[in-house]
C-alpha cells in the first residue's frame, strides 16, 4: 500500500522537461521548478523561458545554479527514495561513514541507514539521545509501514564548502563560520547569528508576511465560489431564456398559423361575396338579353308573315322594345366587383418579432389618476434598472396638447430619468412617451384627471331624522344598499341607492343579534354584513334582512381573541379585523376560522384598515397618527404620514377608505377632516373643518366610496353622515 502511495506522489513529482524525478530542483520566479540540469538547457542568453507559463526570466549571474533550490521537492524525492531503499531487497550502504560498510539499522528521526559501527556511536551520543532505531532486517521482513522524514541535506558555502550554520542579519544571507571571520565580521558593523536561532525569528516573521497572503486565498476562494455561481446562473438562464424564446417562437408560430387561417378564410368569404354579387349581375344581363332575343326574332318572323300578322305583333313590339330598352338604361355593364384581391405584405423584409429585454424600459409610480392642477411625477427606468447609462433623449407629449403642461425631463444619471407634467382639465389624457423617437412599451398611457376640491360642500346630508346616536362605520353592498353602525344607539341602519332608511336591527346586549358599540362595517360578496363590536369583543354576520348567520371572536389576546376590535375590510373571502387594544390586525377566514397576525409590534391602536387593488393592508394606526402599510400575508412595507394639522400630516387617523381610482381616503378625529393621498401616499388634498355647519366635521371617524364614487363620511359628534359627490 505505502508502495502506491509512494509512486502516486512520485508522479507529481517529475521533472515536465526530462519526465524523471527532479535532480537538483530549482524555481523560476514564475514558481515552476525544473532539474538544475534541464534549466540549463533551456538557457537561451542570459533568459529562460518557462515551458509551462511562457514567462521569460533572467537567469542570475553564475548560471541556473544559483537559482533557488526547492527544498520541498527536495525531500519529498529524498523520502521516496529513503521509502524505496526500505521496501527493496538490494543492500544499502550507510549513510554516515566513508567506508561503504552495509547499513544494517535505521535511525527514524534522522532518516539514514547507520552500519554497525556508526550505530553504537550514534546510540551513545549525546546529541542523537531518544532518536528511535530499527533494524533494516526486522522492518523489511514484517513489512512495516514506516514514516520517516529525511534529514534536511545541509547546505553547502559554494566559496568555503563549509555547512552554512550562521545567518548575516545585515546582509541578509546565510554564511559559514569562515565566512564571519573574513566578508561578514562584527567588527565591520555586520550583526549575525546561528542559523538556528534566526530561522525561529525568520518563522515567526514568515508567519506574518504571509497574513494577507491567506487573506487574499481566501478572498479569492469566496471570490471564486461567487463568480462560479454566477457562471452557473448565467448558464441557467440562457438555458431558461432560451426556453422562453422557444415557447414564444412556437406560440407565434401558431399565432402565425392561425392568422394565415384567418386570412383564407376571409379571402374566401370576399371572393365568394363577390363572385355572387357579379353572378347575379350576370343573371340580370343575360335575362335581358334574353328577353331582347326573343323580341328580336318575333320582329323578323313578322317580316315574313302576313299583313294581319304584322299588324296584331306591331304593337306589342313596340311595348317590349319600349320596356327592354328602360330596363337595358338601368342596368350596370360595368362589373359591380373588382376583380382585384390583394395580399398586403407589413414589410418586404423579414419582421422581427422579439427581442432581448436587456435595455427595454418602464415606467415606474405612473399615475393612471390625478388631480388637475396638482404636479405629478413618474420615472422612467430600465427593467435592468440600474442601468447606468445616461444620455438617452425622453419625450413626453400629451393629448390634447393644451390640457397638459410637461416640464423638461430630468435625467437622474443612474439610468433613469424623472418626468413631470401638470393636468389643467378633468378627464381623460393620454401621454406619449418615447425614448431616441422610439415608443416605449404601452405608449401612449391614458391618464385620468379628477378635481378632488368640489369635495368642499356636500350634496346630501343624512341624519335618520335626528335619530342617530353615534354614526361609525360605513358599507357598500350590492345594488347601492349601504349600512351605518350606531354606535351609541347599538343597532346597524340599512339605507337603498336613494339613501333612503329601509330597516334598522340590533338592541344593546350579548345575545346572538344584539350589539354592544357597533363599529366597523363590511359586505362580501354574497351581501352579507359583517359588524365588530367595540365592547363585545366580536365579529357577527348577517344577511342583508338584518338575519343573524353567525359570530366569531372572543376576548383576550391570543389568536382569535379580541380586545376593543374597531374596524372591518374584507378581500377575497378573508376577514381583516382592526384589533384595536391588541395593537395588531386579526385575520380570519369568512366563516371565523382565525388565519394569523399582521403588524405585531409595528401598530399602536389601530382604528380602521382597507385592502387596496394593489394588495396592500393599509391601517389607521390611531396613536401613530401614520398610515401603516402591509402585504396580504402581513410583511411590513411602510408608512406615510406625521402627527400635526399641516397638509400631508394626521392627527389620530380614524377611517380610511380607497376610491375607485386607487387614492386613499384618511378621516382624522383631532383634526376634523379628511386628507386624501395617491396611491404612493403623495399628499394630494384635504378638506373639512371643525364646526357643524355643512362640510364641516366634529371628530370624523368613518368612510367610504359608494359603487358611483360618492364619498361618504360619519361626522359622529355631529350625528350625521355627509355625502360629497360629483367631483
Amino acid at each position: 500500500m505505502a508502495a502506491k502511495k509512494m509512486k502516486l506522489v512520485a508522479g507529481h513529482l517529475t521533472c515536465p522537461v526530462c519526465y524523471e524525478l527532479y535532480k537538483k530542483p530549482k524555481y523560476l520566479p514564475c514558481y515552476h521548478s525544473y532539474c538544475e540540469e534541464c534549466l540549463a538547457k533551456l538557457q537561451v542568453g542570459s533568459n529562460i523561458t518557462c515551458p509551462e507559463c511562457r514567462i521569460t526570466s533572467v537567469v542570475p549571474s553564475g548560471g541556473v545554479k544559483n537559482l533557488p533550490n526547492n527544498f520541498f521537492i527536495n525531500r519529498i524525492v529524498d523520502e521516496i527514495a529513503l521509502k524505496e531503499k526500505l521496501e527493496g531487497d538490494e543492500d544499502v550502504k550507510c549513510d554516515n561513514c566513508i567506508r561503504d560498510d552495509p547499513g544494517i539499522v535505521l535511525c527514524v528521526d534522522c532518516g539514514v541507514f547507520l552500519c554497525n559501527h556508526c550505530h553504537e556511536s550514534h546510540k551513545y551520543s549525546r546529541e542523537y539521545q531518544g532518536h528511535h532505531m530499527m533494524m533494516l532486517k526486522e522492518i523489511r521482513s514484517e513489512r512495516k509501514d514506516v514514516i520517516v522524514r529525511p534529514k534536511p541535506k545541509p547546505m553547502l558555502c559554494e566559496e568555503h564548502d563549509l555547512e552554512l550554520n550562521f545567518y548575516c542579519e545585515t546582509c541578509e544571507q546565510l554564511v559559514c563560520h569562515y565566512c564571519t571571520t573574513m566578508d561578514h565580521r562584527l567588527e565591520d558593523g555586520h550583526k549575525h547569528n546561528t542559523a538556528r536561532k534566526m530561522a525561529s525569528k525568520q518563522r515567526a516573521e514568515l508567519d506574518k508576511i504571509m497574513e494577507p497572503v491567506e487573506k487574499m486565498i481566501n478572498g479569492l476562494a469566496k471570490a471564486h465560489k461567487k463568480v462560479s455561481s454566477t457562471r452557473d446562473r448565467i448558464g441557467s438562464q440562457a438555458t431558461e431564456v432560451e426556453q422562453q424564446i422557444d415557447v414564444y417562437y412556437e406560440q407565434l408560430q401558431q399565432r402565425l398559423q392561425q392568422q394565415r387561417e384567418d386570412l383564407k378564410k376571409e379571402l374566401r368569404e370576399v371572393s365568394t361575396q363577390k363572385k355572387k354579387s357579379v353572378s347575379l349581375q350576370l343573371e340580370q344581363m343575360e335575362y335581358t338579353q334574353a328577353q331582347l332575343e326573343s323580341v328580336k326574332e318575333l320582329s323578323e318572323a313578322v317580316k315574313s308573315g302576313s299583313d294581319q300578322e304584322a299588324l296584331f305583333v306591331k304593337k306589342q313590339v313596340a311595348e317590349d322594345v319600349k320596356r327592354l330598352t328602360s330596363d337595358y338604361n338601368k342596368l350596370n355593364t360595368e362589373p359591380v366587383e373588382s376583380s382585384t384581391l390583394e395580399f398586403g405584405e407589413y414589410d418586404k423584409s423579414f419582421p422581427i418579432f422579439g427581442r432581448l429585454l436587456s435595455s427595454e424600459y418602464k415606467l415606474l409610480n405612473f399615475p393612471e389618476h390625478v388631480v388637475k392642477g396638482r404636479e405629478t411625477k413618474f420615472q422612467v427606468v430600465s427593467s435592468k434598472h440600474p442601468y447606468n447609462k445616461t444620455g438617452r433623449q425622453i419625450t413626453v407629449q400629451a393629448q390634447p396638447r393644451t390640457d397638459v403642461i410637461t416640464v423638461p425631463v430630468k435625467d437622474n444619471q443612474d439610468g433613469s430619468y424623472t418626468a413631470f407634467f401638470v393636468a389643467n382639465q378633468t378627464g381623460e389624457v393620454k401621454l406619449s412617451i418615447s425614448i431616441n423617437g422610439e415608443h416605449i412599451k404601452g405608449s401612449p398611457f391614458s391618464v385620468q384627471v379628477h378635481q378632488y376640491s368640489a369635495l368642499d360642500k356636500p350634496n346630501k346630508i343624512v341624519n335618520d331624522g335626528g335619530r342617530m346616536g353615534k354614526p361609525w362605520g360605513i358599507a357598500f353592498g350590492k345594488d347601492g344598499v349601504w349600512a351605518v353602525a350606531d354606535h351609541y344607539n347599538h343597532c346597524v341602519c340599512i339605507f337603498d341607492s336613494q339613501d333612503q332608511l329601509v330597516r334598522r336591527f340590533g338592541s344593546k346586549g350579548l345575545a346572538n343579534g344584539q350589539f354592544d358599540s357597533p363599529a366597523g362595517l363590511a359586505f362580501d360578496a354574497n351581501n352579507h354584513l359583517y359588524v365588530v363590536e367595540r365592547y363585545n369583543d366580536r365579529v357577527q354576520k348577517f344577511d342583508i334582512n338584518g338575519g343573524y348567520l353567525l359570530k366569531f371572536g372572543k376576548k383576550g389576546n391570543g389568536n382569535g381573541e379580541l380586545d376593543c376590535p374597531l374596524g372591518i375590510a374584507l378581500h377575497n373571502d378573508i376577514v381583516f379585523v382592526a384589533d384595536q387594544c391588541n395593537h395588531r390586525i386579526s385575520v380570519f377566514q369568512c366563516d371565523g376560522q382565525f388565519m394569523h397576525i399582521i403588524g405585531s409590534g409595528k401598530l399602536d391602536r389601530p382604528f380602521d384598515l382597507a385592502v387596496t387593488n394593489i394588495n396592500q393592508v393599509l391601517v389607521a394606526d390611531w396613536d401613530r397618527h401614520c398610515i401603516s402599510i402591509f402585504t396580504l400575508d402581513g410583511n411590513y412595507v411602510g408608512m406615510f404620514g406625521t402627527q400635526g394639522s399641516d397638509r400631508g400630516q394626521l392627527n389620530k387617523p380614524s377611517g380610511i377608505t380607497v376610491d375607485l381610482y386607487g387614492f386613499i381616503m384618511v378621516t382624522e378625529e383631532d383634526n376634523h377632516r379628511v386628507s386624501i393621498f395617491d396611491k404612493y401616499g403623495v399628499f394630494i388634498h384635504c378638506f373639512g373643518s371643525r364646526g357643524s355647519s355643512a362640510g364641516q366635521f366634529s371628530s370624523p371617524c368613518g368612510i367610504a366610496c359608494s359603487p358611483n364614487g360618492s364619498v361618504y363620511v360619519s361626522d359622529c359628534v355631529n350625528k350625521r353622515i355627509q355625502i360629497f359627490s360629483d367631483y
